[in-house]
């Protein structure tokens, strides 16, 4: 690889570049100071035409290095008595053929801008010839000053003051590429007698892409902790072992930032979300070998955006998503993005983005993408500054151009104010929409989530000594709990009792408008008042079985003869108080106006459906009248799948011109 391709080779190529442009100052944002060392001092870059630090010693067969002090633009020279510019402080030697010279350079290493921006004023001052308002320097000097480059190192990318940004100049340190990894990696192999044919062809891609992002000093200690590990040995390789010593680098990597976080996956089954799952699973191979996919001219893929109803498994399939696609999952926290000085935010949201890009792969979930972004439309208030449409052009910019397994899952439970930007092509793969869920479906979100807490008290119970296991009942719920069949039973008897306050009828049935024709089709509830049903969705599903554990209360003190905490007949008694009560308000019963909104936008931005089955179809939606078009002859298997159907329905065409 030649040297101007690699890292090192295009920091020096940007440097270079701001030298020939006479831009004083360079400012590095890094806290890989093991780069900026080699950046100034390796023998490596010595031919390159960077100033240096280095000045030659009086015998002439060693480096030197000449210190200043913060500020400090001149040396003090005994014999003048007098102040001098170090000019001449580097010589090119002899392998260049030149005996040219090369300016001098003054390195700041600070926290901040705050702590150095006064020197910095200095120098670009003196750069300039002013010293102050109406007196100039000595040309000489000015000269010197010209021929020399300050550098700004800091940990963290800030915000340069506005008085100094003309004159600066950010070098960003690009990312190690595929091959200065890959030839770590052999190094270290072959510094350590471990045979290279060891690593196959995928785990070196999968470690290649997972070390993207990191340092060379990091990569070289991780490797070493693979092999202390034994995960890397000269006769034995743990591939698994390898990428979890990465993922948790990865996550401490996280620590730094404000707005990301590093997310717990879950194996809860995502109930009623098939279709999402199907597509994720489809495409797994992609992310296992992203390198391999590019070869073949297979695009990664973008991101997904879920929305739908409140409480309908949005979040959980994210989670759930980190499992299928066996990638770490990240949550970008939009709110703490928010800075107090112009363009901080968006340079926070920049910061973030980039860092999400250094996990890769990984999964960046975004929850309620309304709330961020909602106030970005052209029309919305201003009262922010224009900060949330800046940075809502920033998230667009980066996702329409991103290379890097960064894959996007944005959640919303209102995407009415969502701008349509969002909606176009090329911003998400697949749009998918929840819904209500049918009978089955919450038969499944109820087994899911018995069966989920079943796994998790079976391994606490395995991580227990064995004289505290004995006193403890063998499992947390009885195992029927975990079936569908047992609570489709509970649900038809309990959340359909008022099937005929919601049953359907055509209000414009012989009815002629004044030309004697027949008026439309019009379906809306037969009562007068709205229907109340017991239809829930996952998060009060969720609710529920909560409080009919609070309900059973079992005992602290278990008798070693108990098999179960919660059993069958207990959790049955409690589930049907609860779905009788009064107080039991499902998200189906209170909100049926924003479950119509909802509908209507999923509709007209032409989502799909994230179950296998929706109980409604936007294909019999009339765009025209706004109204539903209902199917006499359908037939339900479950009356609470026809007690949702028609209460949805009516809700939609009762409140079709009030939406309006």
């Amino acid at each position: 690889m030649e040297f101007c391709e690699t890292q090192i080779g295009q920091v020096i190529e940007q440097i270079k570049q701001s030298m020939l442009a006479h831009t004083p100052v360079v400012y590095i944002p890094t806290d890989q100071m093991e780069f900026v060392a080699e950046l100034l001092f390796d023998k490596e870059s010595l031919d390159s035409f960077v100033p240096r630090v280095y000045s030659l010693s009086k015998s002439k067969s060693e480096f030197n290095i000449e210190k200043l002090q913060p500020g400090e633009f001149w040396k003090w020279e005994e014999k003048s008595n007098t102040f001098v510019g170090i000019v001449d402080n580097y010589e090119i030697d002899s392998i260049s053929q030149d005996s040219g010279k090369i300016p001098s350079v003054f390195v700041s290493f600070a926290q901040g801008w705050d702590n150095i921006s006064a020197n910095v004023v200095n120098y670009i001052k003196a750069s300039l010839g002013i010293k102050k308002a109406t007196n100039y320097l000595n040309p000489q000097r000015v000269d010197f000053i010209k021929r020399s480059l300050y550098i700004v190192v800091t940990p963290v990318e800030e915000k340069i003051p506005a008085q100094i940004a003309p004159y600066v100049k950010t070098v960003k340190i690009p990312a190690l590429t595929d091959r200065e990894i890959e030839f770590i990696i052999e190094t270290a192999l072959n510094d350590n007698n471990i045979d290279q044919k060891l690593i196959d062809t995928h785990l070196m891609n999968q470690m290649i892409v997972s070390f993207r992002g990191m340092g060379r000093r990091k990569i070289k200690g991780l490797l070493d902790l693979m092999i202390s590990c034994q995960a890397l040995d000269f006769d034995y390789i743990d591939s698994s072992g390898i990428m979890n010593i990465i993922r948790s680098e990865k996550k401490q990597m996280l620590d730094s930032c404000s707005g990301l976080k590093w997310e717990k996956p879950s194996n809860v089954n995502a109930a009623g979300l098939e279709s999402i799952t199907s597509w994720l699973k489809s495409r797994k191979s992609i992310f296992d070998d992203p390198e391999l996919a590019k070869s073949q001219h297979m695009d990664i893929p973008n991101g997904i955006l879920i929305s739908g109803i409140p409480g309908s498994g949005k979040s959980l399939m994210a989670k759930t998503a980190s499992s299928i696609l066996d990638m770490p999952l990240i949550s970008l926290d939009m709110g703490a993005l928010l800075g107090g000085l112009m363009g901080e935010s968006e340079h926070n949201m920049i910061n973030a983005l980039t860092i999400a890009e250094q996990m890769a792969p990984c999964i960046l979930w975004i929850d309620e993408i309304e709330k961020a972004f909602s106030g970005s439309s052209q029309g919305a208030s201003q009262s922010d500054g224009g900060v949330g449409r800046r940075m809502f052009g920033k998230f667009l910019t980066w996702m329409q151009e991103k290379s890097t397994a960064c894959f996007v899952i944005a959640t919303s439970n209102d995407i009415t104010s969502l701008p349509p930007e969002l909606f176009r092509s090329e911003r998400f793969d697949r749009k998918f929409f929840t819904f209500m869920p049918t009978a089955e479906e919450c038969a499944e979100i109820f087994a899911s989530i018995i069966r989920a807490q079943n796994t998790e008290y079976d391994k606490k119970l395995k991580d227990m000594p064995m004289r505290m296991r004995l006193r403890q009942a063998k499992q947390l719920f009885a195992s029927v709990l975990e079936t569908e069949n047992f609570w489709i039973k509970i649900i038809n008897e309990c959340c359909s009792r008022n099937k005929k306050g919601c049953e359907l009828q055509n209000i414009n049935e012989n009815m002629t408008n004044e030309d004697g024709v027949a008026k439309p089709e019009l379906y809306l509830w037969k009562s007068s008042s709205k229907p109340k049903n017991k239809l829930m969705t996952g998060a009060d599903i969720s609710a529920l079985i909560k409080e009919a554990k609070f309900i059973i209360h079992p005992s602290p003190v278990m008798s070693t003869d108990v098999a179960v905490i919660y059993g069958e007949q207990q959790m049955a008694n409690a589930v049907r108080n609860i779905m009788m009560s009064d107080n039991f308000k499902p998200y189906g019963e209170t909100n049926l106006k924003d479950i119509v909104k909802c509908f209507r936008k999923l509709h007209e931005n032409e989502f799909v459906q994230a179950s296998g089955h929706c109980i409604v179809d936007f294909n019999s939606f009339d765009d025209d009248r706004k109204v539903y078009m209902h199917n006499t002859s359908q037939t339900w298997d479950n009356d609470y799948d026809r007690v949702l159907y028609c209460t949805i329905v009516g809700a939609i065409n009762h409140y079709s011109k009030e939406i309006q």
